[in-house]
């Protein structure tokens, strides 16, 4: 009798779920035994939130998607330590971002093997928290939206490739100097960008930055050697230079770059907008 009791709660629960749910849940939680993770996020639209994860060994995905309008893949290799992440939305207009039909996207990633991660996002608003992670590799293909980065703490090892193309948005890429990178190319299409580079982990770094059009924010670290180069397009650019650089030539140099044992040197390829340099 209470076999059947129980069963019968079961059905009853069963049945009161709607079977036309206009949301579905997928969750997977992977153990990295290896030393390395590459991971391959492809997503149409929607929102994206990549942290590391409570565990070193540990990567974990949370997806919320719409049942009729959405396909999501997620396929882990553990010979190859490859994560492919597929989120298939192509119908998601990015413009009405309270949407049922915006899938969310949470990504958590393990800070002990080395991480190779590359995004290629078409819409939506993604935001990168990037601190304290083994991370050797990072490409990030943004198509329009707002893009937030931070490495809040220093990256454990250092950054090999750090590539950043936006199309059209707002971005906002933060702590730079904690990203340990050797080479950085930072690419913005129309939209406002602010980017900092202050942290503890710069050396001897090079960044190529390219703005199209739009206003652009760039925030050096004052114990930081720096020399910039700026190609400018005609009269459509307005460069603000602090009285920290001294002018010789084509570049421009902080008033410590001959005496600071660390240095950053910034090629800047301006546009239509104004691009203003902060010193702090």
């Amino acid at each position: 009798m209470k076999v059947h009791y129980l069963f019968l709660l079961s059905m009853l629960a069963f049945s009161s779920l709607p079977a036309d749910a206009k949301t579905v849940e997928k969750e997977e939680r992977f153990l990295i035994k290896g030393k390395s993770l590459s991971i391959e996020l492809d997503m149409d639209g929607g929102t994206l939130q990549v942290r590391p994860s409570h565990d070193e060994q540990v990567c974990f995905i949370n997806i919320t998607y719409p049942r009729e309008k959405c396909d999501v893949d997620i396929r882990y290799n553990d010979q190859r330590g490859q994560l492919d992440i597929v989120v298939d939305n192509d119908e998601w207009d990015r413009k009405n971002k309270d949407r049922d039909d915006a899938p969310v996207v949470l990504l958590e990633l393990p800070s002990g093997p080395a991480l190779s991660l590359s995004a290629h996002i078409k819409a939506g608003e993604t935001n990168f928290e990037l601190g304290d992670l083994t991370l050797v590799d990072f490409e990030l293909r943004h198509w329009a939206g707002e893009t937030t980065l931070d490495f809040a703490e220093p990256n454990r090892t250092l950054l090999r490739t750090f590539d950043v193309n936006i199309k059209v948005g707002e971005v906002n890429l933060m702590h730079l100097g904690n990203a340990l990178f050797e080479e950085a190319d930072i690419n913005s299409g129309i939209g406002e960008l602010t980017i900092d580079f202050s942290g503890k982990g710069l050396d001897r770094s090079m960044a190529r930055i390219d703005l199209d059009i739009g206003e652009t924010s760039i925030i050096l670290p004052q114990e930081i050697g720096a020399k910039i180069k700026v190609s400018k397009f005609l009269f459509l650019s307005e460069v603000n230079y602090p009285h920290w650089f001294d002018k010789r030539g084509d570049y421009y140099y902080s008033e410590n770059y001959k005496e600071s044992e660390k240095s950053l040197y910034l090629m800047i390829s301006t546009g239509i907008g104004e691009l203003g340099i902060e010193v702090n």
